[in-house]
């Protein structure tokens, strides 16, 4: 499919079926999503991450906080990514 080419559907048609617009938004369709019949949102392909950090590097740290027990501290989510 071209990129070129756009979708119209409702919130609601979007919500039930989400995993067809998404496909398409993944086949470069945008898909334009309405509220009361206005233009609210759309729904594109990311663009492709070129920048992929090392796969043993993100293991390594990952698995790091797992050797500490117990963790030193209140564990936040984020302290396991570099933010």
């Amino acid at each position: 499919m071209e990129a070129t080419t756009n979708v119209l559907t409702t919130a609601r048609e979007a919500v039930h079926n989400f995993t067809y617009f998404a496909d398409l938004a993944e086949a470069g369709v945008e898909v334009t999503i309405t509220r009361r019949g206005r233009a609210s949102l759309k729904l594109v392909r990311a663009p492709v991450q070129t920048d992929i950090p090392d796969r043993a590097a993100l293991a390594k740290k990952a698995l790091s906080f797992r050797a500490l027990k117990p963790y030193p501290g209140k564990f936040d989510r984020s302290d396991a990514y570099d933010l």
